[in-house]
């Protein structure tokens, strides 16, 4: 998956909840400079603490598939689902 892409799924579900970058980095319990990494890709959410992932599902109040990246972790989970 290109970086862009990748990059785009975070943005996109944040866009979707109606959130600015700093109103979800506030309600996930996460720095505004590690969101912003994430969006731009200069880190990558796949690689978070599931813990970390956790929050900011439950603060966008989306799935795991709608802001993770990674299409091995992808496949496990929609396996795990069922």
């Amino acid at each position: 998956m290109d970086t862009c892409r990748r990059n785009g799924k975070l943005q996109a579900a944040r866009a979707a909840a109606g959130m600015s970058q700093s109103k979800l980095a506030a309600a996930a319990g996460i720095s505004i400079r590690v969101l912003q990494d994430y969006e731009r890709g200069a880190r990558d959410i796949s690689l978070a603490k599931l813990a970390t992932i956790l929050k900011v599902c439950n603060a966008l109040g989306c799935r795991l598939t709608d802001i993770v990246t990674d299409t091995e972790t992808i496949k496990l989970l929609e396996k795990y689902n069922g």
